[in-house]
């Protein structure tokens, strides 16, 4: 009798065993953001924002970071905006794609201010997850929305000795801001910024020439905060094949392409300079390797170490001296919590860490039915509540 029921208790013992599984995922990662800071923005927005007070529960399927990346990745669709291509010329001879995003019908809330987006490694104005971050600002009433995008991307050659990835010794971002103040002279530029965007928008706001009066702050999310310990965390393992393979890959893939014979005689003459085999490279197993092999000699460093300690946000946050705040999960697999350093959030009052139980890395998993992100919520508010609070700040000055 035993044996003919088995089966039966097998099949019961693994639903009640998945069962349990989600339950207690649920009750670990349904759960409203945890702020972390000390300034006066941190506070207001504990009082004012609607988010912070509510719990982000994503759907079952995607309480594991690696699906929450999966699904948004996969499944999420591009949201109706037009894009109006533009180029800018930098300084170095190098041109990028500085694209105008807009939309039909949008409301014009917040017309006093310019939205500088800056993508992630695998994301460019063509991707949905940046074109979802800006049509999720059109629709909260920031009318004017650009997005800077990397060298090389969006089909455009890189025509200069310099690529957005050593971004150690110069930052783009300094130029597209030059270019919206001469265009914008009265309004307040806000910066956003995901994954290595959020990277140079911190590198950016480390410098003295950030503390100019037209940059109001910056809504980041997904942000590697210590590189080193980072590239380690998915060097190997079920991180490395879920997303680090690919985008090693793509980054090779990139830096090995040229689009023009201009390109290719730039690229392999100014490699040739520093002494970099692309075979070499092309071989790389991690990310460490890459950096160790393509982009330390590249900006005149010696290791992987020196490479990271050189564009970590963790090493600069201190300079920072306009409103930030930094949407980060506590499972994000590619910027593990622990390597944010809390007291950094608390010492420098500017700095605020809005902290999510579960999102894995720029992904926020929010619904099915369409695939929408958290972030497409959190980061708008975010936006309009420092707009508030710079416009309260400067009535009580």
């Amino acid at each position: 009798m035993f044996l003919a029921c088995l089966p039966l208790y097998i099949t019961l013992f693994v639903v009640g065993l998945t069962l349990f599984h989600y339950f207690e995922a649920m009750i670990r990662k349904w759960k409203k953001p945890t702020l972390y800071g000390s300034g006066a923005f941190k506070h207001f927005l504990e009082t004012r924002s609607k988010l912070v007070k509510e719990k982000y529960c994503p759907p079952l399927i995607c309480l594991n970071p690696g699906m929450q990346f999966f699904v948004r990745t996969k499944y999420e669709k591009a949201p109706p905006v037009k894009i109006i291509k533009e180029k800018l010329s930098l300084s170095d001879g190098g041109v990028v794609a500085f694209d105008r995003i807009t939309i039909d019908k949008g409301c014009q809330t917040y017309e006093d201010y310019v939205v500088l987006i800056s993508p992630g490694l695998r994301e460019s104005t063509h991707s949905i997850k940046s074109l979802a971050m800006a049509y999720s600002l059109l629709l909260k009433g920031f009318p004017n929305i650009f997005i800077l995008n990397q060298r090389g991307s969006c089909s455009i050659p890189t025509m200069s000795k310099k690529l957005s990835l050593a971004f150690g010794q110069y930052n783009d971002t300094k130029e597209g801001i030059a270019n919206l103040e001469s265009r914008f002279p009265e309004k307040k530029i806000l910066l956003i910024g995901a994954c290595l965007g959020a990277m140079f928008v911190i590198d950016y706001l480390s410098t003295e020439e950030a503390n100019r009066p037209s940059i109001a702050g910056a809504v980041l999310h997904s942000c590697n905060w210590e590189l080193k310990t980072d590239a380690l965390n998915v060097k190997s393992g079920i991180n490395y094949e879920l997303f680090m393979k690919g985008l090693l890959k793509d980054t090779i893939n990139r830096i090995s392409r040229s689009s023009t014979e201009d390109e290719r005689k730039i690229k392999e003459e100014w490699f040739n300079e520093k002494g970099i085999d692309m075979e070499w490279v092309r071989q790389s197993k991690s990310i460490w390797d890459l950096e160790g092999r393509f982009l330390a000699p590249l900006v005149d460093l010696s290791s992987p170490e020196e490479y990271y300690r050189n564009v970590s946000p963790i090493y600069k946050c201190h300079n920072v001296n306009k409103p930030v705040v930094v949407i980060n999960s506590r499972d994000d697999f590619m910027a593990p919590f622990e390597n944010f350093n809390l007291p950094e959030f608390t010492k420098n009052p500017h700095l605020t860490l809005w902290s999510t139980a579960a999102g894995g890395h720029v992904s926020f998993v929010d619904k099915l039915f369409p695939v929408t992100s958290y972030l497409d919520r959190a980061v708008p508010e975010c936006a309009q509540l420092l707009r508030d609070f710079l416009e309260e700040e400067g009535s009580t000055d």
